[in-house]
């Protein structure tokens, strides 16, 4: 086996001149760290004009959003109200039927009424005549 002269120099410490990750990463030693001693950026005034219209653009979208939420709110209340309904309706029926039933035997008690009263009236009619009795005797009863 043949001896290579490593000695002083560590092959894993060569830097590689053509990196792919250059390309990708940019060199983070360029960048400065924002602290508390120094000021934020300031960003381009066509940049925090576009920022400005995002936001009230953002700001229209939620009222927007808490509008149809109230919408799909009541929309959801009137579908449950609406999903009763046939069985309100179905109930109404029944009491109907009910009420029609008992209109028809009111009917036929009127029916009846309105016969014994004829009946009451012949009645008086043929008591009221003349009978075999003279007047004075005719009120009273023994």
């Amino acid at each position: 086996m043949a001896k290579r002269s490593t000695i002083g120099e560590n092959p894993l410490d060569a830097v590689n001149q053509e990196n792919p990750l250059d390309t990708v990463v940019p060199d983070l030693s360029a960048m400065t760290r924002t602290g508390r001693g120094q000021p934020a950026p300031e960003a381009p005034p066509e940049v925090q004009a576009r920022l400005a219209e995002l936001a009230a653009g953002l700001k229209t979208l939620l009222t927007e959003v808490a509008g149809l939420k109230t919408v799909a709110g009541e929309a959801a209340s009137l579908k449950g109200t609406v999903a009763g309904l046939p069985g309100e309706l179905a109930e109404l029926r029944r009491e109907v039927d009910l009420l029609k039933a008992a209109a028809a035997a009111v009917k036929a008690l009127q029916a009846e009424v309105t016969q014994l009263k004829d009946e009451l009236a012949q009645l008086r009619a043929a008591s009221a005549g003349p009978g075999d009795l003279p007047f004075w005797m005719r009120g009273k009863k023994k």
